[in-house]
């Protein structure tokens, strides 16, 4: 249910698009990311900070695409949000003296993984790269290719990246996670007993 929430703005924008054009699709994302937003309070009786940030980059940005009529802005809009999330990473670890990737995959398990920060480290290392190269790539798929090749890349490419990097992440974890820590995780309500 929360990947099909998730997704939902960016479906939203990719149909319009094939069924419209870019600036109906920017239209629709602000609109969808709205819903999305709403959505996510009224079922959890809260806000999710990455659905309030994809909102108003969507709304600032989409606004200024349909304002000036130039898809360069919804274009940078993706690549500006990874790039604030990579500098989300080092200002967590600069300020906070956390690893943020760590504080994110060990609240998603709701528990300690017992893997060691040195891993930690590498693994946030990994994903602050990781953002800055797809903020770079979308950039150049926008400016050295049509409008819907990047469309396409928007939605598709980056989610099947994505789904790369969190396969690895996943794989890593589970490799130095420590024996009690993956029974632990068995042991969790919600888990069925083979």
């Amino acid at each position: 249910m929360k990947f099909l929430l998730d997704f939902f703005p960016v479906l939203a924008f990719f149909i319009s698009f094939k069924l419209y054009d870019v600036y109906i699709a920017t239209a629709v994302l602000i609109l969808a990311s709205f819903i999305q937003t709403l959505g996510h309070w009224i079922i959890k009786k809260r806000f999710e900070k990455l659905h309030l940030f994809t909102f108003f980059a969507s709304l600032i940005m989409g606004s200024l695409t349909l304002f000036f009529r130039d898809d360069s802005f919804i274009k940078w809009k993706v690549s500006v949000i990874y790039w604030i999330l990579s500098a989300t990473i080092i200002v967590y670890l600069l300020f906070r003296r956390k690893i943020a990737i760590k504080d994110l995959f060990e609240g998603l398990f709701k528990q300690s993984l017992g893997i060691s920060d040195s891993i930690w480290h590498k693994l946030n290392m990994a994903w602050m790269l990781y953002l800055v190269g797809i903020g770079i790539l979308n950039i150049w798929i926008a400016y050295q290719f049509d409008l819907d090749t990047w469309v396409n890349f928007k939605v598709w490419g980056i989610m099947a990246i994505q789904l790369v990097m969190m396969i690895a992440t996943f794989v890593i974890i589970f490799k130095y996670m420590p024996e009690e820590n993956r029974q632990a995780l068995d042991k969790q309500p919600g888990k069925s007993e083979d």
